[in-house]
């Protein structure tokens, strides 16, 4: 059968086809994100996605054909669910290959914005040895963590807080008190979170509700000594609203792995502002973790090739 991979940016596609040795594998573009079009993946038995967009026209183009649209990661808002529901495609996705690393990323940004730790190296670099550069810092033991979003990322992020002896408190729509009464968080409403915490730590999924839940009434209720930090999705901060509150001094400091659009242009406001650190939507790396999302979907795709039952299905398809 024919598995098409829509993009990636790996080195080749040994592992796919490690996997799906019985089955050819091909793809249309090696770039990631590379426009894929519609006859692409027409006649194609399975689909394994990066960060192709996906959209009805797509699913039109395989729904005769495909059993399975695996993406390579957790968020699946760049595929049109909708539209492959009612073609009857089941959409996966690989929920917990980098909880390890998404976790310590956000801790390591936010441990880096609280320590000061970016002004001090540019002081440092700048010939000077001063304290003031970054005073004033604060003990994390007396230090509370927000966290927005408390699924699997964001518990992990909240027991390291806890465990380095920050208080935590989460905010999460979706749940109750007595579903975290073994965590060491503090469930909360987003609006205490915003009022409470030192270091702000985003892990929602985005969607319609959450798109631009970060902007300008969030940042003038958050702490002006707070510092925010989002590895989930771009579009969940404004970042014009973001850029605004920091010149403005409502907020400390930003931590971001992720942008609306990326890689964000050369003169965009936050890049190289001396209070964000940014990364290049590297908080899910390292080796292992590539090596298990891949062999991951490229495993949900054998399977639904067999007629087994397939895991990971985030629609009701």
């Amino acid at each position: 059968m024919r598995v098409v991979v829509t993009d990636h940016d790996f080195a080749d596609l040994s592992i796919e086809r490690d996997v799906l040795a019985d089955h050819e594998v091909v793809c249309p573009t090696d770039a990631v994100g590379a426009p894929v079009e519609p006859g692409d993946l027409a006649g194609a038995d399975a689909v394994l996605n990066l960060r192709t967009d996906l959209d009805a026209g797509h699913v039109e183009a395989m729904a005769d054909s495909c059993r399975v649209i695996a993406r390579y990661g957790i968020g699946v808002d760049n595929v049109d669910t909708d539209a492959a529901t009612a073609a009857g495609i089941p959409v996966t996705n690989v929920p917990d290959y980098c909880l390890e690393e998404v976790s310590v990323h956000a801790i390591t940004l936010a441990l880096a914005l609280l320590r000061g730790v970016k002004r001090y190296d540019a002081s440092v670099a700048a010939g000077e040895w001063e304290r003031e550069a970054a005073a004033p810092l604060h003990r994390l033991s007396e230090t509370t963590i927000g966290i927005v979003g408390y699924g699997a990322i964001g518990r992990e992020v909240g027991r390291r807080a806890a465990a380095l002896g920050a208080d935590v408190v989460a905010s999460d729509p979706f749940l109750e008190p007595a579903d975290v009464a073994d965590e060491p968080a503090e469930l909360v409403a987003f609006e205490e979170v915003l009022d409470r915490a030192a270091a702000v730590s985003v892990h929602s999924p985005l969607t319609p509700e959450t798109r631009g839940m970060f902007g300008a009434d969030a940042f003038a209720r958050m702490r002006d000594d707070a510092v925010l930090v989002n590895v989930a999705r771009g579009p969940i901060v404004d970042d014009d609203a973001l850029h605004e509150a920091l010149e403005a001094g409502e907020v400390a400091g930003a931590g971001l792995d992720v942008f609306p659009e990326e890689p964000p242009a050369a003169d965009h406001p936050l890049r190289g502002h001396p209070r964000v650190i940014a990364t290049p939507h590297v908080a899910w790396y390292s080796e292992e973790a590539n090596d298990q999302r891949r062999r991951t979907a490229a495993g949900i795709v054998r399977a639904a090739l067999a007629g087994e039952e397939v895991e990971n299905v985030v629609n009701e398809a």
